[in-house]
């Protein structure tokens, strides 16, 4: 059985292992169900497998679907509200 030692020992690990991811939610406050929506789209990018040229474009691919997706949601919104 592991004593509460261990235990302490363990989660503080843990939390040093990912103290820069925590630290830059605190910085940012990104929604994780926008970071899921991103995280989705890179993996539907990679599943069509258009032959990326690099991680860099992929990325760029990316960064245009997301923007192409809230221009969409805001013309949505701009509409019901007139």
């Amino acid at each position: 059985m592991a004593t509460a030692e261990a235990v302490r020992r363990t989660r503080l690990d843990m939390l040093l292992k990912h103290l820069e991811g925590i630290l830059n939610y605190c910085r940012t406050k990104v929604r994780f169900g926008v970071v899921e929506a991103l995280n989705g789209n890179i993996r539907m990018l990679i599943n069509r497998g258009r032959g990326y040229k690099n991680v860099r474009y992929l990325l760029l691919k990316a960064k245009r679907m997301a923007v192409t997706n809230a221009e969409f949601v805001e013309l949505q919104q701009v509409r019901k509200a007139a």
